[in-house]
């Protein structure tokens, strides 16, 4: 039986390596040999929980990369079907380029470079964000739907057309051109978006705040302004969201684990070195021909920053920002935070108006934020019944237990009042 605690140690490791293990053997074994890779992996995880039953060894992440390698030689040697790259394990190029690899200094370079070589021409950019979210940052389909808002049935076809399409290419290129870096841009862009936002306030049940995921993209970002190819103020305008966001992070649960909302969070333990290095970003990001989403929600998390409470905000920029978000990137989502900083700047009865605009948006039936919203926004208005009401529907769909509790809190104060 497996240590409780080395147990915890290889689930979380393998959540966080995973997908660089993948991506650097795909990267060097090409996309037909997919399923290699996720075998590989999936055999060191079997040998750690073997190996580590008495406890872990003392650098984990090392003693992963060392058997996942091994593995790797072992089954190119062994297996019939890998007869065409068995010649080039006596290659010392090739050796050194496996041991490369699987260093920790080529985490994020395998990542990112897998990242935009599976971005292929013949796929949508729907697909792309499903399989980088997947395979290149570990994400499960069930999560990946809820990022989407759409079924698993949905990401499992996108996967299953994205994998019979880079089956088919055999091996990818590392992509450098100029054209082609900026024809694939947005949909890392986004896939990193999305990587971020799943750790800033995600669906898994135990851990709504997976700061990891938020470093992870981050870093990602900025490797990306290192690469001459890209179009660089996107990318500042996005680690400059990624900066302001989560530097909000050690506010955003109690110590109950219960998380916090904005109008509550003790501002002071807030990031300042995460906020002057958005701040940063957020400069750098001006000097680009084309505004873009990521402009925009920075400029709103760059408001939110320098506010020092929720009544101090201003709140008609915010409002501004939405309304050319909406215009540039409409969306539900984009709606429903509009609606509630419009609520801000000219009362409840005008939030009120414009969730009620929302109400038969089927996106947002089974999303616990905009029940949520509907319930703050009643309680505000004094009609507590209703309120009551809303609150507990956002609680049957919360997806954490850090997020119901939330709204349970809410729901009790309800009573007191």
């Amino acid at each position: 039986m497996v240590d409780a605690s080395a147990g915890e140690l290889i689930e979380d490791l393998f959540r966080r390596e995973s997908a660089h293990l993948i991506a650097a053997l795909v990267r060097l074994l090409g996309p037909a040999n997919l399923t290699l890779a996720e075998d590989v992996v999936h055999d060191a995880l079997l040998s750690a929980m073997q190996e580590w039953r008495f406890g872990a060894p003392a650098n984990p992440k090392a003693w992963i990369l060392h058997v996942a390698k091994n593995r790797a030689i072992d089954v190119i040697r062994r297996d019939r079907r890998m007869d065409a790259l068995r010649p080039q394990l006596e290659d010392q190029g090739f050796a050194n380029a496996l041991e490369q690899g699987f260093s920790t200094e080529a985490d994020a370079e395998n990542q990112l470079a897998m990242m935009f070589a599976i971005c292929d021409d013949a796929l949508s950019s729907e697909t792309h964000v499903t399989l980088i979210l997947r395979w290149l940052s570990g994400l499960s389909s069930a999560e990946i739907a809820r990022a989407f808002l759409v079924d698993v049935p949905t990401i499992d076809r996108r996967l299953h057309r994205g994998r019979a399409r880079l089956k088919a290419l055999g091996r990818l290129h590392d992509v450098g051109s100029r054209d082609e870096v900026r024809t694939r841009q947005p949909s890392v862009e986004r896939a990193l978006y999305l990587l971020f936002n799943e750790g800033y306030h995600g669906s898994d049940a135990e851990s709504p705040l997976q700061p990891a995921l938020c470093a992870d993209a981050l870093r990602l970002a900025e490797l990306m302004l290192q690469a001459s190819a890209v179009e660089r103020s996107t990318v500042h305008a996005l680690a400059a969201l990624f900066c302001l966001d989560a530097a909000r992070l050690p506010a955003r649960l109690d110590e109950a684990g219960v998380i916090v909302p904005l109008a509550e969070q003790d501002r002071s333990h807030w990031d300042r070195s995460l906020l002057q290095r958005g701040l940063l970003h957020l400069s750098a990001s001006a000097g680009g021909e084309h505004l873009t989403r990521f402009h925009l929600e920075a400029g709103i998390a760059f408001e939110h920053s320098q506010a020092a409470s929720v009544s101090a905000t201003n709140w008609a920029r915010i409002v501004d920002y939405y309304d050319a978000l909406s215009a540039l990137s409409p969306g539900p989502v984009v709606a429903l935070n509009r609606a509630l900083a419009l609520a801000e700047q000219r009362g409840p009865e005008m939030g009120r108006v414009a969730l009620l605009a929302l109400e038969h948006e089927p996106k947002l039936a089974e999303y616990s934020f905009y029940w949520a919203a509907r319930a703050d926004i009643e309680r505000r208005s004094s009609d507590l019944a209703l309120a009551a009401r809303f609150y507990r529907r956002a609680m049957a769909l919360a997806k954490s237990r850090a997020e119901r509790l939330s709204y349970e809190r809410r729901l009790r104060g309800l009573e007191d009042d």
